[in-house]
């Protein structure tokens, strides 16, 4: 899945990665109402973190990423990328964010391999679940009645989005006119969509890992030997730019860490390749 951003270098991200795997930032960055843990959540079982605020903005809509607000350069991080699970509380009437959906994200954190997890942890990168793009911040209601005269999904639709290193996730998503929410997504797309995000991050916006030449030979011999028939399928992973590698990677990831969607069996089919490339590269796990 392609996440709807723009990329900007962030060098203090740079600075706290000790081996292979640079994780630049992502995105541009936003502001965010305050935000508590689920109550409902035993935060022994599941943990979340209060999520700071970080100007005056609303983040996502209209605006394109780049005219965002900076995000002020974070602190070296002394937790890990599982304690940083925020989880937004509800507005609008809205559901809290479900159990499931959390231990979603909890799960495809645990199965990240463990150096992967160890390079995220050294940085700020936080994972943040929310009932829908709204309830964290609710003034881009103000501009979602004119996106939603575009027949395009707008944010508020979308699974999620990254700004700098914050993984945004969104468990429900709004439908068109009114601020009510559609039905929760189900637990293996949250959990794709936490690990698709997480090689996103490590991947940064010098495509570290989707650029590596290696990858790029097994990735155009996958292209090469998708039969005509199956083009329109995987058509969103055979683009000509660097978007088609890096989704490629990026999904596929997500689906080798539990997660699962309606690419998952195309992309295991199509590019076996590729899988291989990221099981040996990324030391994955239980993929053979």
């Amino acid at each position: 899945m392609q996440f709807d951003m723009t990329q900007r270098s962030m060098k203090f991200v740079q600075l706290v990665m000790t081996s292979g795997i640079i994780c630049a930032a992502v995105g541009g960055c936003a502001s965010q109402p305050k935000q508590q843990t689920d109550t409902n959540l035993p935060v022994s079982a599941i943990p979340a973190t209060n999520a700071p605020a970080t100007g005056a903005n609303p983040a996502p809509g209209a605006a394109p990423a780049t005219t965002a607000a900076p995000t002020p350069t974070p602190a070296l991080p002394t937790t890990t990328l599982l304690s940083r699970t925020v989880i937004t509380p509800p507005a609008f009437h809205h559901p809290a964010v479900s159990k499931a959906s959390v231990q979603a994200v909890r799960n495809a954190i645990l199965a990240l391999p463990a150096p992967l997890r160890k390079q995220l942890d050294q940085t700020p990168a936080r994972v943040i679940i929310s009932p829908n793009m709204i309830d964290r911040w609710p003034d881009s209601m103000k501009d979602l009645p004119a996106e939603e005269k575009n027949p395009r999904p707008t944010l508020a639709e979308q699974p999620g989005r990254i700004y700098g290193v914050d993984m945004c996730v969104y468990e429900r998503p709004k439908k068109r006119g009114t601020t009510n929410l559609g039905q929760a997504r189900a637990p293996a797309y949250i959990q794709l969509q936490v690990g698709d995000m997480c090689f996103q991050v490590l991947d940064g916006d010098t495509m570290i890992l989707s650029k590596d030449p290696g990858l790029r030979k097994e990735y155009e011999a996958d292209k090469r030997a998708i039969p005509d028939e199956a083009q329109a399928k995987v058509a969103e992973f055979t683009k000509i730019d660097d978007w088609g590698p890096r989704e490629t990677c990026a999904e596929m990831f997500g689906s080798m860490m539990g997660g699962r969607d309606e690419n998952t069996d195309n992309l295991y089919k199509y590019f076996p390749r590729v899988k291989k490339w990221l099981v040996k590269k990324l030391g994955i796990k239980g993929q053979d």
